[in-house]
């Protein structure tokens, strides 16, 4: 082997052929991906949104962990290539030195599974980390029985578990076709494709294909609420033409796939420079030609970048460090309607549906109380003052999704925001009239999914930290009683 470590964290198809043409360059290859998930963490809905109907069958985790595996073809040829695969593990950090943290030493990156934590060391990381649902929201979307495309089509594909019989697909999107030729192969019956405007985006042959499959395709129109008590028993999809005519849809599942956008949490959190790409409309790590981001040895490998060629580029870089260029890369354009297309159905949902209805699911807040700055509502109705809008600046309007968050709570729930973060920043700049690439993203923190601390950190100090903690912090903040104590 030549001794290189690489490290690819995402198990796509970018991901697994990466993982291919570098063990054939005879390095040391391991590949992390995090399915199949455990169920209680597929509920925190990242990376894809999966809602709150998730079949009880995912808890049988042998048989899930045999088709997750068994649906990869590109996956088992990594195995029979002695590359070092690790399914159902997640890359919750990755670590190197900066300017505030220069004892990391090789670079790792931190991943835990069911039986407990690893820090792995690695000359090349390798980000193919995929996308996600972009779900806006609508009245009854926390039902279960509403789910994402990427999610839906997970679900049916890899982990061969599904509930829905009946299944009214929102958007005609190519994710939408996806979903719904997926669903139509496993006997699930597709109730109709929901579409704000009068053409079908996914193209004319896929139009063909819904059409000789007797599929009812809703133009001009868009969801107005599921309906149900417990559960998604029907959808009420309104025109947007102006008439205000409605029309009810029995179904047991709503599978939202309007778009899906880049999953940057990990190069976010770990300090790579990002920027705006209009045409998606997401922030994504910048890059060289190469597909270098701005930390060293770590790579983007994402169908959203404009190469063709990424593999070939990022080997070669690999192979060679002097060979990383400076000149930055742009983005692939083959998503260049879905920055139009999202805020259609935002502005869509927004008109037909009204601001009574909730964003952000984990603390309840509606699309109103966010545009409006409204402080949370567990405060008394004294303290409950709308802000001013936070709009202002020498260098123009500009909006941190970080501040209001603070001031909403959008985005501060059990979920970070995976939810809701992305139509929160559409709602902001459709209100405020300001473009997107000005409203600051929130940020991201490690871990980037939700996993069990004790994984991750010992239970209890050893004793070398117990007797000399006074040490680590500032002199001032130690009760001096405590810090004797402590001496003795």
């Amino acid at each position: 082997m030549s001794g290189k470590r690489i490290v690819v964290v995402g198990a796509s198809r970018l991901g697994c052929e990466f993982a291919l043409a570098a063990r054939g360059a005879d390095y040391e290859v391991t590949l992390i991906d995090e399915h199949p998930q455990e169920l209680k963490n597929m509920s925190f809905d990242a990376p894809y949104f999966y809602g709150s109907g998730l079949p009880a069958s995912l808890s049988d985790e042998t048989a899930v962990f045999d088709n997750v595996l068994s649906s990869n073809e590109l996956l088992l040829e990594c195995v029979e290539n002695e590359v070092d695969v690790k399914i159902g593990v997640v890359a919750w950090g990755a670590f190197h030195n900066a300017p505030n943290s220069q004892h990391i030493g090789t670079p790792k990156v931190g991943i835990v599974s069911r039986e407990g934590n690893e820090l792995l060391e690695y000359d090349a990381l390798i980000l193919a980390t995929g996308s996600r649902d972009f779900v806006p929201s609508f009245k009854g979307w926390e039902l279960p029985g509403v789910l994402g495309g990427k999610a839906g089509a997970k679900l049916l594909t890899s982990y061969q578990c599904f509930n829905g019989t009946r299944c009214l697909v929102l958007g005609t999107a190519p994710l939408a076709v996806e979903f719904a030729r997926a669903a139509c192969d496993r006997g699930i019956d597709i109730a109709g494709f929901v579409e704000p405007t009068s053409k079908f985006q996914a193209g004319d042959q896929e139009l063909e294909w819904a059409l000789n499959a007797g599929i009812p395709i809703l133009y001009e129109s868009v969801i107005l609420e599921a309906g149900g008590t417990d559960k998604v028993s029907s959808a009420t999809v309104i025109s947007t033409d102006g008439s205000g005519k409605q029309a009810e849809v029995e179904c047991d599942t709503i599978c939202v796939s309007i778009a899906v956008l880049p999953n940057v949490e990990l190069p976010a959190a770990m300090g790579c420079e990002m920027q705006f790409a209009e045409e998606h409309p997401a922030w994504v790590p910048k890059v060289d030609s190469n597909l270098q981001t701005s930390v060293q040895d770590v790579y983007w490998l994402s169908a959203f970048n404009a190469q063709d060629d990424q593999i070939p580029r990022i080997l070669s870089a690999v192979g060679d460090a002097a060979s990383a260029s400076e000149a930055p890369t742009g983005t692939t354009q083959h998503g260049a309607r879905a920055a139009d297309y999202i805020n259609v159905w935002v502005a869509k949902l927004l008109e037909m549906g009204g601001s009574d209805v909730v964003l952000c699911q984990c603390e309840t807040v509606t699309r109103s109380e966010f545009l409006e700055l409204q402080p949370p509502r567990y405060l008394k109705a004294g303290m409950r003052h709308p802000h001013v809008a936070v709009t202002g600046g020498d260098a123009g309007p500009k909006i941190s999704q970080d501040l209001t968050k603070r001031m909403t709570r959008v985005g501060m729930g059990h979920c970070q925001g995976k939810r809701c973060r992305d139509e929160a920043a559409v709602l902001l700049s459709q209100h405020y009239g300001i473009p997107l690439k000005d409203i600051k993203p929130g940020s991201y923190r490690f871990p980037v999914r939700p996993i069990d601390m004790s994984l991750i950190a010992a239970e209890d100090d050893d004793y070398h930290t117990r007797e000399k903690w006074p040490h680590w912090m500032h002199e001032e903040v130690v009760p001096e009683s405590v810090a004797g104590t402590a001496k003795r």
